[in-house]
Order: C-alpha cells, then structure tokens, then sequence
C-alpha cells in the first residue's frame, strides 16, 4: 500500500512550487519582454522627468516642474527629502510670477527648500527591435556608446527620442529635423527634407506658452534680495491685447468680438511679461540648471531673454499652435485664428459654418482648403504651423492642411541663417476680427520642441547645419542618431567624443552614433510617476497615480 502525504504538506509543497514558477517567469518576462528603468536625469524632460521639484503658483494656479540636479547638489544619485538649504529662482511659464522665497501655508510650494521626488519609472519593451525596425521619434533606451570614459563595458543606460535611422544624412536648424538619404554624393541643401512628427508625438511635444484658464489673482510681486534690498517684479499684464475696435476681455477667461460694422485684431504681445521669455524654447523645468542661491542665499533675478538666461542660452521659438473654444458665433462677417512666422502666416478664418485654411504672404492671399464647422457650440478649433506644415483641427480631428507643395522651407536660407548666426524668424500670433459678434474661451498657446542648432556652451556639436555640410551627420547600416527632448539638457548624440571600438565584436562605430547592437526596447509607459508622500518628512513613495501615461 502506498503512503500518501498529509493534506497540509502537500499544500506547502505546492504553494513553494508556484512560488518559484512565479518568480522564475517573472525573470524571464523581466529579462525577454519588459524591463522597469528609472530616469535619472532632465534630459527628456518634461516628456519623461528625473528628479524634480512640482509647483503651482500661488497667482495663476498652473503646475509645473523644475528639475533636480543630483550631479550639482549630491556625491550619489540618491535623492534628498528636501532641498538642503537651498533657495531657487522659479519663474511660472503661465504668468511670469516669481516663486516667493516663503508661503508660510504651503512651505512645499515655495522657492526655499522645496520638496524633491524621484524620477519617473518607466516600462521598456525589450528586443521589440528584433522584429519591428526601430521609427524615428521613438522613445529608446539603449547602452551608451559615450560611456567608455565611465564603464569599461558600455553598462550606462541612456533615453533619448530616436530621430536618425541607418543611410540617412541629418541635421537640426532653427529648431528642426532635416533628412536626406545618404547617396555617396556631396550633399546639397536641395537633398535635405523637414521631417514632420506624428500627431501623437507632436501632441506629446508642445510646451505650453499662455493659457488663459489660468489668470493670476493679482499677488504683490516684492521680493528681498541677497542685500536685504526689496526687488519688485512688473505686475502681471494681459498678453492678448486688442488693437481696433471690437475686442474685449468680458470675463477673466473669456474674450469677445462685438463690431458688425468694423474690424479689429486681439494680438498675443510676448514682452508683456518678459520673465516668462514667451515664444523662446526657455523651459520651466530648466530654470535650476545651475540651480542658483547654493548655501541659502536668495535667488539671482535673472530675466530671460533672447541670447540668455542667466548663464544659458535661449532661442527664439516659430513653430505655434493656438487652440480656442469658439462659444458663439454670428455673422454677417468673420473671425480667424492666425499663427505666423517670419513674412509667412496662415489664418483659419471661420464664418460660422465652415472654416477655410488661408496662406498669406503680405497682400497675396491663397485659400488652401474648406471644411465645414459643426453647428453645434460650443466647438474647440486649433490652427498650428510646425515642421513647415499648417493645420486646422476642430475638436482635436485634423481637417485641414497644408502639402510641401503649398509651404516648405528654403533649406539654403535657413542653412546660411545658421552660419552667419542670424536671427530666425519670429513667430507671432493674434486673433482677427470683421463684421461679426463672436465669443471666444479657454484661449491656449503652445509652442514646438525646439532641438538646438547654436549654444555657445556646446561648440563642439554635431548634426547641425553650421559649415554645412561638415557638421551634418552620416549614419552607417544599422547606426541611429538620437537626441532629448530637452535639448538644452541633453547630453545626447550631437556632444559624445567617443568612439565605439570593440574589435573582439568587430564593431567601429564613429563617435555621435548609437550601434544597433546598443539598442534594448522602446519605452512605452511610466507606471510609477512619485508624487507624494504619506508622511511628512517620508520619501515620495506613493505614485501619482494621475500621471500614469503612455510615452509617445
């Protein structure tokens, strides 16, 4: 007759077993599908955050983030509860208000000691690449082909937007990518194509300028400086500002057209809050680069502006969209939306059932396209000029736009603007009116990412158009070119000095190009974006679980 084990220890056993099935698959799911990372750094911000420091102001209630650096403030990558000491200079992107040095009721919103969190967390689809090609504008995460300075064995993880393929030519001008196939010949302006981004990635790539849901309570903006002095900041200004007859800021948040008999223009005006440095690439999340006030001590008042921003550099920004909520509507005229840049604008000119796309080049008007306008409102409508593409979205669907055909860019010209460090041109924005009544809201300004062709802190850079064509970039089979979203940030394939030579695996790769073979997965989710903390005094263990998001 044959034993048979207790009832209980069989459980055990088997409870053991399924423990270790479950671990064993969990490694080999960790190992082949999908891996967690934790960005460390600012340099695909505010895409994907490193450490940081989040923030409303205490005027307009915007949210915004300004990064942590732990290479300027800490020995380890470790991250502190608080600041230590430290006082920042933070500056809202929305209004322009300078953070107080103090809220005695909410000491975490405020510019002395702010509470720091970690970086996000994200999820990386490993070896996808060995059976999907890799897409520009993808989010990869890859060994570093720069880290042989640092690793003997290229162990450093990097994550950047994945913009150059294999037998491309590339650079960036004016805050654009530009690509042409490698054909063995000296390369030509004329070979060299703007590459425009997907409406997903583009959607993940504007950085807000204005947004009128957000109006400041009119806060006193006095501030002590390092001398004990009292420093007072300009009061906040509307920004959209009518010229003619007809507009009006009927409420806080809303903007109406009322002359039936006239015309008249509301005009977005970028000096009238010039710490905000509105239509240049400054970027909130920057503001702490050099992290100023180290020891305690009050923060610079630095003021950007064009050429610089404190010790960084800003350029100008062209590539707008302006949305809007059209409210009411009635004739007998029209009113439009415009976004421009240089000599060149394009207008969505509404009369209350369609909406046209017009391209305007000083008296000569052409009309690209017509579409019809719901009769239903309130309705939202966006008109964006980016990449040298001009669009019309209503309610977020695109429904019309422009072919290279109707808008492309004089390659030639921006190359020769960049070599003789020119100024690009300037965008600009306003809001049109003629013979009509019209009621317009939640009024939102954004402008592109803007990849940097010209930094005087960064001569060395490849992939840009200065003494072209020496500095473009030629990829090899199976080479990539990839760069950050933040680009001021971003120590990305434009700066590495190292080459990549491992002859034992007969690979040679120049330096500035990431070797297929580096590639480990697209990264696709942050599921675990720290946001808050139990305890006061408790790390930021608890996610923000209202940031959870696909990475586009």
């Amino acid at each position: 007759m044959t034993a048979v084990a207790p009832k209980s220890e069989t459980n055990v056993k088997e409870t053991i077993e399924s423990i270790l099935v479950a671990f064993i698959l969990a490694f080999i799911f960790r190992c082949f599908v999908v891996e967690a990372f934790v960005i460390p750094t600012g340099s695909m911000a505010p895409t994907l955050l490193g450490a940081n420091m989040q923030f409303r102001c205490p005027d307009c209630g915007y949210r915004f983030t300004a990064g942590y650096s732990l290479n300027a403030r800490d020995d380890t990558f470790s991250v502190p509860d608080q600041a230590n000491g430290h006082v920042f200079s933070i500056i809202c992107p929305n209004c322009g208000m300078r953070l107080p040095r103090q809220l005695d009721k909410d000491r975490d919103n405020d510019a002395s000691e702010p509470f720091i969190r970690y970086g996000d967390r994200i999820l990386v689809m490993k070896y996808l690449y060995l059976v999907n090609d890799p897409k520009r504008w993808d989010v990869i995460v890859f060994k570093t082909p720069d880290s042989a300075g640092r690793s003997s064995n290229y162990s450093v993880n990097y994550i950047k937007r994945l913009i150059g393929k294999p037998g491309e030519r590339l650079f960036v001008a004016e805050g654009d990518l530009y690509v042409s196939p490698d054909t063995g010949k000296p390369a030509q302006p004329e070979d060299f194509v703007v590459q425009t981004k997907p409406k997903h990635v583009q959607d993940a790539l504007w950085r807000v300028v204005s947004d009128s849901d957000y109006v400041p309570i009119g806060l006193p903006r006095t501030y002590e400086t390092a001398n004990g002095n009292v420093q007072v900041d300009q009061p906040w200004t509307q920004p959209w500002q009518p010229a003619g007859d007809g507009w009006t800021n009927t409420t806080p948040r809303q903007f109406a057209f009322d002359n039936v008999n006239g015309v008249g223009t509301l005009r977005f005006n970028e000096t009238a809050n010039p710490n905000k440095a509105a239509l240049t690439d400054f970027l909130a999340y920057d503001q702490t680069r050099d992290q100023p006030g180290d020891g305690g001590q009050p923060d610079t008042f630095a003021k950007p502006s064009y050429g610089t921003l404190g010790d960084a550099f800003v350029s100008n920004v062209s590539d707008l969209k302006l949305s809007f909520v059209l409210d009411k509507f009635t004739g007998p005229g029209k009113v439009s939306a415009v976004v421009g840049k240089g000599d060149v604008e394009f207008a969505a000119e509404i009369d209350g059932s369609t909406v046209k796309l017009i391209k305007r080049i000083g008296a000569a008007s052409t009309t690209i396209g017509e579409a019809p306008l719901p009769s239903a409102r309130p309705v939202t409508v966006a008109i964006q000029n980016v990449d040298y593409r001009a669009a019309v979205l209503i309610n977020d669907t695109e429904v019309l736009h422009t072919t290279p055909k109707d808008y492309a860019p004089d390659v030639a010209a921006i190359i020769d603007r960049v070599r003789t460090g020119e100024t690009p041109p300037r965008g600009f924005t306003r809001f049109d009116g003629d013979h009509a009544q019209a009621t317009i809201s939640h009024v939102q300004l954004w402008r592109d990412v803007y990849y940097r062709d010209r930094d005087p802190m960064q001569p060395q850079a490849r992939g840009i158009a200065r003494d072209f064509p020496e500095h473009i970039v030629t990829l090899g089979k199976d080479e990539y070119f990839a760069m950050g979203d933040n680009s001021a940030m971003s120590s990305d394939a434009r700066y590495w000095q190292e080459r990549v030579d491992l002859d034992e695996e007969d690979l040679h790769v120049d330096a500035g190009r990431v070797p297929g073979r580096f590639l480990l997965g697209k990264a696709f989710f942050v599921y675990w974006p720290a946001g808050y903390r139990p305890v006061k005094g408790f790390p930021p263990v608890v996610p923000n679980f209202g940031e959870m998001r696909f990475i586009r």
